[in-house]
């Protein structure tokens, strides 16, 4: 058994690289990548540019649509078979785009690619990694996401290069094959959806149980887990997150508005991005130190610190900037934190169905954001608004996740594998938040 453990810890982080390299070939290529064709295929096809982009609504639709389903799916799957022929489907659809002369085909291949990504992202990563982990899980995800926003970095202006030299019907062809490589080569030759598969234990599940093999199967039940207080609770969260996870759409608005140069609204992104390869791994390590729900009324905090930076940098674009860093510490709360703290809250039993529908519900709700922060910042004529309406919403994030934990606990929980209940659902509080045994 140690021996197999041992083989295990570099192979479970194997998984964790490839799993980054999934998820940046389907959603960071295809969102923020993607990004570079906006302007010469607007130019190209003659079209402005608000008509393209409204691909990017119909992917977030997409996914919002086929997360519950994946949900239900992945913890069934073969992934070398099915999780590879997702991949291919999604890369072929960004390939055919070489092809497109009407704007509505990139509608078709924008639903196709969102639906693939409700399976190959947030949730299925998030069901894989638990399977793999029974300690670290936090810090998995988080290296995994903060893998693919390196990924992200190094193929953006690769594709740019491409779309300027070659134009942009080969970029699209460059980009998919891309894609297909990282994503195919990953589920076909490494992802696994349970380590036995591959003759190992999870990694750290000697530490509980050495002389079991297999993943846990103990938690709530989805039926009484989606009608609970619990549920609700952590839905809003994710509500609220993605809600105010907007606010990088509206740094170059914001830089125009105090009179700083269109660099500075650009530089504000990129220094967020950047940020983001840190804040995952962090984020996830400490979920796996604290909790997920201390750690998220923390990160909450830094956001909070973030937006008081933006109400005071008004003259200072150096503090824009640092609070533009700071304040994308909430998209990592959304793929680490809030996945990590579902299984805390639910345990394994019934989690991909439980998970998938939080994001789901998080990307319908969370969608009025935009508008919303556009709304008061046109309404009041200046951005102090926005920034102190996104602090009252990070409080509300971090009250939602304590509560939305607390609550969790007087659940009742089934083991998966014999039936049995447990009547009372409440576990022994430790210095780790009672957590399950992948989260302690």
């Amino acid at each position: 058994m140690k021996e197999n453990l041992k083989e295990a810890k570099g192979h479970a982080w194997l998984v964790v690289l490839a799993c980054g390299f999934m998820i940046s070939g389907s959603i960071g290529f295809l969102t923020v990548v993607a990004g570079n064709f906006y302007v010469p295929v607007s130019e190209g096809l003659g079209i402005e540019e608000s008509s393209l982009a409204f691909y990017m609504t119909i992917v977030c639709l997409g996914q919002a649509v086929s997360m519950p389903i994946a949900g239900r799916l992945v913890p069934k799957m073969n992934i070398a078979v099915h999780m590879t022929l997702i991949n291919a489907v999604e890369a072929a659809a960004v390939v055919a785009m070489c092809l497109y002369n009407d704007v509505f085909m990139w509608y078709v291949s924008g639903a196709i690619i969102g639906f693939c990504m409700g399976f190959n992202t947030s949730v299925g990563i998030a069901i894989i990694l638990n399977n793999w982990f029974h300690k670290r899980v936090g810090l998995a995800i988080g290296i995994a996401w903060a893998l693919s926003s390196i990924c992200n970095a190094i193929m953006s202006p690769i594709i740019n290069s491409v779309i300027t030299s070659a134009g942009w019907r080969v970029g699209y062809v460059v980009l998919g094959l891309s894609a297909a490589v990282l994503m195919c080569g990953s589920s076909l030759f490494i992802i696994r959806l349970k380590p036995e598969m591959k003759g190992y234990l999870p990694y750290g599940a000697t530490e509980h149980n050495a002389d079991s093999a297999t993943v846990p199967t103990d938690g709530v039940d989805f039926k009484t887990a989606v009608k609970s207080p619990a549920f609700i609770s952590i839905v809003a969260a994710m509500c609220f997150i993605v809600m105010t996870t907007v606010t990088n759409q509206l740094f170059p608005m914001y830089g125009t508005s105090v009179g700083f140069s269109p660099q500075i609204g650009s530089l504000m992104v990129s220094v967020a991005m950047l940020c983001d390869i840190i804040w995952n791994p962090l984020i996830g390590w400490t979920c796996d130190k604290f909790g997920p729900a201390r750690a998220v009324a923390m990160w909450s905090g830094v956001t909070i610190l973030s937006f008081m930076c933006l109400l005071f940098s008004t003259t200072s674009p150096l503090l824009a900037c640092v609070g533009a860093g700071l304040n994308d510490s909430m998209y990592a709360v959304f793929g680490t934190g809030i996945a990590t703290l579902t299984m805390a809250m639910f345990g394994h039993k019934d989690y991909g169905k439980i998970y998938s529908l939080v994001p789901a519900i998080g990307y319908v709700l969370g969608s009025l954001g935009a508008p919303l922060l556009t709304t008061i910042y046109k309404t009041t004529g200046a951005f102090t608004s926005v920034w102190i309406f996104c602090i009252v919403c990070d409080i509300a994030i971090a009250v939602l996740a304590i509560v939305a934990f607390r609550l969790s606990r007087k659940l009742p929980r089934i083991d998966g594998s014999s039936g049995e209940k447990n009547p009372s659902g409440i576990e022994t509080p430790s210095s780790n938040e009672a957590l399950p045994p992948s989260m302690a």
